[in-house]
């Protein structure tokens, strides 16, 4: 599960064809605040079913139409049917191996790389901690 499902589904529930939205009313719908990249990019607001948050609202129907860096403004509009909607009846179904599937953490720490650095360097500061106990360990039977 994404953070940004509750955005996939409240889009979901809007009756409406556009949705202008404000940075905090979308940091309210995902309980979070936003990315420093939503508030200073375009690119972070692409329809680019690669990245989770735009996948959140293309699944729902949704496509980014508008930004407004200064006014801190993302107007979305509906552009097709969910994608999940109806399985298609000629295509078979898809088969998904339980082995396949990412936990959803390593989903979000994939869509964030500084996580990875973070990660490193969390370990190594452990990996130095115990470092320290053990040679004082050490020192201490001689």
């Amino acid at each position: 599960m994404s953070k940004y499902d509750l955005l996939a589904a409240r889009l979901a529930r809007l009756a409406g064809p556009e949705w202008r939205a404000s940075f905090a009313e979308l940091e309210a719908v995902l309980g979070a605040p936003l990315p420093k990249g939503a508030r200073t990019s375009d690119a972070w607001w692409k329809n680019d079913a690669g990245t989770l948050h735009a996948q959140a609202w293309t699944a729902a129907g949704w496509e980014v139409t508008e930004v407004d860096q200064a006014g801190g403004t993302v107007t979305f509009r509906k552009s097709a049917a969910p994608a999940a909607a109806e399985p298609d009846d000629a295509a078979p179904p898809a088969v998904t191996s339980p082995a396949s599937e990412e936990p959803a953490i390593l989903k979000r720490l994939e869509a964030t790389p500084k996580w990875n650095l973070a990660l490193v360097a969390g370990g190594l500061t452990i990996a130095a901690g115990l470092s320290v106990f053990a040679i004082r360990g050490w020192m201490r039977k001689r």
